[in-house]
């Protein structure tokens, strides 16, 4: 069983802005298909890596905005210390 109705996938996927779609997925190759990168984040564990992907991925491609802003529809994991 289909998680959404295909009609509701195609009322949707019509609603999209496709130029927007392909800047961001651009980005996205521009960046994380590059092989110095990608073996960055590999080597990185993930809370050394969690601040630049939320960056890099949602913020510079996707749009979103950080906390810092009055707008922001992004917040960062936080952690308590031990």
């Amino acid at each position: 069983m289909a998680l959404f109705q295909t009609s509701v996938l195609k009322k949707y996927l019509k609603a999209q802005d496709q130029n927007k779609i392909s800047k961001a997925y651009k980005k996205f190759n521009k960046y994380f298909l590059n092989p110095k990168i990608q073996k960055n984040i590999k080597s990185s564990k993930e809370e050394e890596y969690q601040g630049i992907f939320l960056t890099e991925l949602f913020v510079n491609m996707l749009d979103y905005t950080m906390t810092t802003n009055t707008n922001h529809n992004l917040v960062a994991e936080f952690k308590k210390p031990n």
